[in-house]
């Protein structure tokens, strides 16, 4: 199934996207990518050690 380009539903679709503000979304080639800064907040708010590792070994460099 291809991902609507309406982001309204894509979050519907996807809902764990519900709190990330429309703005640090990107329609690019028939896909929604995310900002890191929203990679970041859903990082922190579901405490995923293994992508907070890899988000802070990119922020180093």
């Amino acid at each position: 199934m291809r991902d609507p380009s309406n982001l309204a539903e894509y979050k519907k679709m996807y809902p764990v996207f519900k709190d990330i503000p429309d703005n640090e979304f990107t329609y690019f080639n028939g896909r929604w990518l995310i900002s890191a800064k929203a990679l970041k907040q859903l990082a922190y708010k579901h405490k995923n050690k293994e992508l907070l590792k890899l988000i802070e070994k990119v922020e180093s460099k």
